[in-house]
């Protein structure tokens, strides 16, 4: 069944994609039992790019920093996915989200022979970011838009989410407080969300089908930037 959901699949007509998948590898994620879910969502993309034929792809971890665990230039195999997820330990101490954007910003620029094709990254995250990061992060956003680049988010929620304070312990639950003119203003953190393109995961049963929807999608409207271009 996993597979039958790339079957109706989108063809990038043979075009050189380079698509990059930087996975969450901090403490928070660990704590919120997120981390499975993560590295299941970085197999179940792999494979599906490998069935897709999109051209090159890239695996990073990112927390304190960011750190390439499998190049461009190789094939993705089933040892290279063994070899990427025993890199994984989410132990970083803080996840520098803004700092992670900027990188793949760097390494996607450093690949040799780039090519006019778009880019395509993907972060899989719990979501959560440092709330003065944001400016930072849409500026980055759109430098990587005009570079051809498109960045997507996949948070994932695992089973001990972060517990808010009505008891919903969804991203999109959450609430913060800030004061304008002196006066408390509530809303929901996912309102002012820096990343334009963003899809929530919370049932592991449906983390291959939802994926694979989202990935069509994403890869047609890469195709109609490219076509409009």
């Amino acid at each position: 069944r996993k597979d039958k959901i790339w079957l109706r699949r989108t063809k990038p007509a043979k075009r050189d994609y380079r698509v990059l998948i930087a996975v969450d590898d901090s403490e928070s994620m660990q704590k919120s039992q997120a981390g499975d879910m993560a590295l299941r969502a970085l197999a179940t993309l792999a494979n599906g790019m490998s069935q897709l034929e999109i051209g090159q792809l890239g695996v990073a971890s990112f927390g304190e920093d960011m750190r390439l665990l499998h190049p461009f230039n190789l094939p993705f195999t089933s040892e290279s996915g063994v070899n990427v997820v025993s890199n994984f330990k989410f132990d970083d101490k803080r996840t520098r989200t803004a700092l992670c954007v900027e990188s793949s910003i760097n390494v996607l620029e450093g690949v040799e022979s780039v090519s006019s094709s778009m880019q395509l990254v993907f972060m899989i995250s719990d979501g959560r970011i440092e709330r003065d990061s944001r400016s930072k992060l849409r500026r980055l956003i759109r430098e990587m838009s005009e570079k051809n680049m498109l960045m997507v988010m996949i948070i994932v929620e695992g089973k001990n989410k972060v517990t808010t304070s009505n008891g919903n312990d969804s991203i999109l639950s959450m609430k913060e407080v800030s004061f304008i003119n002196g006066k408390p203003h509530i809303k929901h953190f996912i309102e002012d969300y820096p990343f334009p393109y963003y899809l929530v995961v919370g049932d592991l049963a449906a983390l291959p089908e939802i994926l694979g929807d989202a990935l069509r999608q994403w890869f047609e409207m890469l195709a109609q930037i490219q076509n409009g271009a």
